[in-house]
C-alpha cells in the first residue's frame, strides 16, 4: 500500500519536473536556432558564440538540479533528526511552486513561528505536498476565480501546528469523516489511488508521533499537522530518566 501511495506521488512529481523543464529547453531551442541563422547568413561572432554557451550552461545547470532537487527528496529518511521546520515547508514549496504558477493559485506563507522538530524530514515534506496538491485539485475542479492557499503555524515550547488552508468551498459533510480512510477518493479513478491522505495520516501519526486532522472553516478545508518540537521531544525525555 505505501508502496503503491509513493509511485502514485512519483507520478505526481515527474508532471512537475516536466514542467519545470520546459521553459529551459523552449529557451535552448530558440538560441540554438538563433545560432544556426547567424552561422547560416555569416554574422556569428565569438562574443554572441561565448553568451550561447553561457546560456546554455545555465539552462542546463537549472535542469540538472531540479532532478536533483527531486531525487533527494524521494530518498527515504534512515534515521530521525531535529530540522528546522520552515525550511523543510520552503522546500516543499519550491518543489510544487511551478504547478500551483500554472493554476494561478496563490500561496500565503506565514514563517513567523518556526521551530525546529524532531522527526523525518522527507516524510513530512512528502505529507506537505500531498496536501497541498488536494488543495490545488479541489480549487481547480470547484472553478474557484481567486485560488488560495495559506500555510500559517502556531507554535509554543513543545509542539507546533502547521495549518494549510484552501478557500476552494471545504469537504462535504458526508465525507468529510472518511477523508483519511484508504482507497478513498474523490477524484475520479485514473487521476487518484485514493491512498495519499491517508499515507500521510500515517506518516504524521505512526513515524512522527503527531496528528493530522482537517476541518471545514467558512472559506475552504483546513488540514493541520500537529508535531512535538525538538524542545518538547527533550523535555519529555528527560522527565522520563
Amino acid at each position: 500500500m505505501f508502496q503503491q501511495s509513493r509511485l502514485a506521488q512519483i507520478g505526481e512529481m515527474i508532471g512537475m519536473i516536466a514542467h519545470q523543464w520546459r521553459q529551459p529547453l523552449n529557451i535552448l531551442a530558440t538560441s540554438v536556432e538563433t545560432i544556426f541563422l547567424k552561422y547560416k547568413i555569416g554574422k556569428l561572432n565569438s562574443e554572441q558564440m561565448g553568451n550561447f554557451r553561457l546560456q546554455s550552461q545555465q539552462q542546463i545547470q537549472q535542469m540538472s538540479q531540479t532532478i536533483t532537487d527531486f531525487s533527494n527528496f524521494f530518498k527515504p529518511d534512515k534515521e530521525k533528526g531535529h530540522f528546522d521546520l520552515c525550511q523543510q515547508l520552503k522546500h516543499s514549496l519550491t518543489i510544487v511552486q511551478p504547478i500551483l504558477t500554472k493554476w494561478d493559485i496563490q500561496v500565503i506563507f506565514d514563517d513567523t513561528h518556526c521551530s525546529t522538530i524532531y522527526g523525518y524530514p522527507n516524510e513530512l515534506g512528502q505529507t506537505v505536498i500531498n496536501i497541498l496538491t488536494n488543495a490545488k485539485d479541489a480549487l481547480i475542479i470547484n472553478e474557484i476565480r481567486e485560488k488560495i492557499i495559506t500555510i500559517e503555524m502556531h507554535s509554543s515550547k513543545t509542539e507546533v501546528t502547521i495549518a494549510i488552508s484552501d478557500n476552494a468551498g471545504g469537504i462535504p459533510s458526508e465525507i468529510i469523516e472518511k477523508i483519511f480512510d484508504p482507497y478513498f477518493s474523490t477524484k475520479d479513478e485514473k487521476n487518484g489511488t485514493g491512498l495519499g491522505l491517508y499515507m500521510s495520516k500515517m506518516i504524521i501519526e505512526e513515524h512522527m508521533n503527531g496528528k493530522l486532522s482537517v476541518e471545514n472553516t467558512p472559506k475552504g478545508a483546513s488540514f493541520k499537522i500537529q508535531l512535538h518540537t525538538s524542545e518538547g521531544i527533550l523535555g519529555a525525555t528527560v522527565s522520563h530518566k
